[in-house]
């Protein structure tokens, strides 16, 4: 299992958990002393866009007016 690092590089806070589990004794005494990480969260990166133009339709099948199904 991957542990993640409990507090915070740059501000020293304790980080926020989802996992319940993740709350013991030990982080629970951080908590108190250094308090809960005050980083402003981090923004997903976006997407970059390689061009501006519209891409090209498929080429599309010619229709047939019948089509055997089950033969």
């Amino acid at each position: 299992m991957d542990r993640q690092p409990i507090v915070c590089n740059t501000c020293t806070g304790v980080l926020l958990t989802t996992d319940s589990r993740d709350y013991t004794t030990q982080r629970g005494r951080l908590i108190v002393t250094n308090g809960y990480c005050s980083c402003p969260p981090a923004q997903k990166a976006t997407p970059a866009v390689t061009s501006t133009a519209a891409p090209e339709p498929l080429a599309q099948r010619p229709v047939t007016e019948t089509a055997m199904v089950n033969a």
